[in-house]
């Protein structure tokens, strides 16, 4: 029998259980079949004890990250939180694809800087995947999430240098969009001139020509969140009033409508000039809308039930407009009486009507002094609590076109060109 650290070895039913003393008593911690690997257990535990890691129960990582990625899941809709479902299986996802196969299988005390950068290694071939560097980086943030969230449950209590970690610098890729974040890109003005001519031209040619000329009008005119627009009943047009009341949307994980918005700034009234080209293209989506969709409460509904027009649809007719104008590349095919797409190119991947926000708001901001508009205006048309949160996401933009840029350089060249005045 061996005293170790408190720690005792016992031959017992033909196995070698290890004890650990306290007090006056014996809790078994363990039991191993051969007395070499319960010594082996011991120096681990003595190492620990020095590194401050000795822990009375042992979770393993994955299975408690599948415990996490659960709640997360099946908790989604908190409000407070901002998880949604889909951000929520977005733990799961991770579990399933990167952490089980690349994470090294170890306890939960045992997570530290050099787990991680065991998992960064496999994860990314020692840098010979640069391509997956962004994801490895959402994993490890997620990780981290896990981590705090154990600390919480105080399942242990130090993840110093687990927190600490970040991938070592010689594994970030050289290509920027490997390695940084893709920024939307903003349509130029005349590209939505163009776009706008085109699907108001074409608005009776069939029933997705009509969606397309009521997305784009809307996204135009008023920037809103596509989750926004989808959620606009017929009663939040007020025509006589000239305004568009912003009053929920249309929840996709629920796929129901919601009052619930994404901040306290998202709920507004929005309006338009009683003269201008907005009020007459609303006055025909509504117009078109009770047409077509008599029975349906909502603006853009579906050609069938009582349901707006699906989340697939809107991106389908908007990425089916920007290919007829040349600013995409699709493949098309039939699936199941569907006609599916698959984007090959497109210079609006991934902010297909968000680029049309982006416009809006750096169209405002950058007129700000010219149309003397304050920052609280600008930051409730745009569904913002803060006007510095409409300023440092949507404020750096450059709409110039070649042209401008050089009338713009010329009125600067001929101001300083005028005599400067010395002080006599």
């Amino acid at each position: 029998m061996t005293n170790n650290n408190k720690l005792w070895i016992r031959h017992k039913n033909k196995n070698y259980v290890v004890q650990k003393i306290e007090g006056n008593s014996a809790k078994q911690v363990a039991k191993f079949p051969t007395k070499a690997l319960a010594k082996e257990y011991v120096k681990r535990h003595q190492i620990a004890a020095a590194m401050d890691k000795v822990v009375d129960t042992e979770y393993d990582f994955k299975d408690l990250f599948l415990k996490f990625a659960t709640i997360k899941s099946e908790g989604g809709r908190n409000v407070k939180t901002c998880v949604t479902q889909s951000g929520g299986n977005r733990y799961m996802a991770h579990l399933n694809l990167y952490i089980k196969p690349y994470f090294p299988d170890c306890k939960l005390h045992e997570v530290g800087g050099a787990k991680l950068a065991t998992f960064v290694d496999n994860f990314l071939g020692k840098g010979n995947r640069p391509e997956r560097y962004k994801t490895c980086k959402l994993v490890l943030a997620n990780i981290r999430r896990f981590l705090r969230w154990c600390l919480k449950m105080q399942y242990h209590s130090n993840f110093q240098s687990a927190m600490e970690y970040r991938i070592d610098t010689d594994l970030k890729p050289k290509d920027s969009h490997l390695a940084e974040t893709v920024t939307a890109t903003v349509i130029r003005p005349a590209e939505a001139r163009s776009l706008l001519e085109f699907v108001w031209q074409h608005r009776n040619d069939s029933v997705h020509a009509a969606y397309a000329c009521m997305l784009f009008t809307i996204l135009f005119y008023f920037g809103f969140r596509a989750s926004e627009i989808l959620g606009l009943k017929k009663k939040h047009i007020n025509l006589d009033g000239c305004y568009v009341d912003v009053r929920g949307k249309f929840d996709k994980e629920l796929y129901a409508y919601t009052s619930e918005t994404k901040n306290a700034g998202s709920k507004r009234k929005v309006y338009f000039d009683p003269h201008g080209n907005a009020k007459e293209k609303l006055s025909w989506i509504l117009d078109y809308s009770n047409k077509h969709f008599p029975s349906s409460e909502y603006l853009i509904a579906a050609t069938r039930g009582s349901n707006p027009l699906s989340p697939f649809m809107f991106r389908k007719i908007l990425y089916g407009t920007y290919e007829v104008l040349g600013f995409a590349k699709l493949i098309w095919c039939k699936e199941k009486n569907s006609k599916k797409f698959t984007i090959v190119e497109c210079k609006f991947k991934g902010c297909i009507s968000k680029t049309w926000r982006h416009l809006k708001a750096a169209q405002l901001i950058q007129s700000k002094n010219v149309l003397q508009l304050s920052e609280d205006h600008i930051k409730r048309v745009m569904g913002h609590d803060l006007f510095s949160t409409t300023e440092e996401i949507y404020g750096n933009h450059d709409l110039f076109d070649d042209t401008e840029h050089k009338q713009l350089a010329a009125k600067i060249e001929q101001y300083r060109s005028n005599p400067i005045k010395l002080i006599s």
